[in-house]
């Protein structure tokens, strides 16, 4: 159980206080497509991606295809993911065309913990997949101690107010422009 709590304090890459000026893309129509490869945790995935829309209220939009060609966000579920990110069980590779519009996003989630010993919990699964669509959406890192995206809780598990007020600020300050 030690293990178990130090993993989730280093379940995510980095850390950092979210600011506007550090959002790391935004998506400019929606629905978004979304590939997530065959996997017996492919439906928390799918769950996760309902989860940041109904939050939302469905101001990001996602549909599924089974082309991963034809995907803007594809997810995969990998043994281990970059070599860049040692402890790292979820990782988001965004694509943008230089001036933060999304081209296209990768979302990597490992099958085990960072100890490749143990198979993740559900419950930890769902934070992770949360944690990582919320970049493939534009948001970056925050330092407020439940919301999903802060990179190093062991609290926070469901998507917050303040999650959805970082995403309203991207989406609603794009849609004036």
């Amino acid at each position: 159980m030690k293990k178990l709590l130090s993993l989730l304090t280093v379940i995510f890459l980095t850390t950092g206080i979210a600011r506007a000026e550090e959002i790391i893309g935004v998506w400019q129509s929606m629905p978004i497509s979304v590939y997530i490869e065959e996997n017996r945790n492919a439906y928390l995935m799918k769950r996760s991606f309902g989860d940041w829309e109904s939050s939302s209220n469905k101001l990001v939009r996602f549909t599924y295809t089974d082309n991963e060609e034809e995907a803007q966000i594809v997810v995969k579920f990998v043994d281990k993911v970059s070599d860049k990110a040692e402890h790292a069980v979820g990782l988001t590779y965004p694509y943008t065309d230089g001036q933060k519009n999304f081209i296209h996003a990768k979302i990597e989630i490992a099958k085990y913990s960072d100890l490749r010993t143990t198979k993740l919990p559900n419950i930890d699964l769902l934070k992770i997949m949360r944690h990582e669509i919320g970049h493939a959406i534009g948001l970056p890192h925050t330092n407020i101690p439940y919301a999903i995206m802060n990179p190093t809780t062991s609290k926070g598990l469901n998507i917050t107010k303040d999650d959805i007020k970082a995403l309203k600020g991207i989406y609603e300050k794009n849609k004036s422009n």
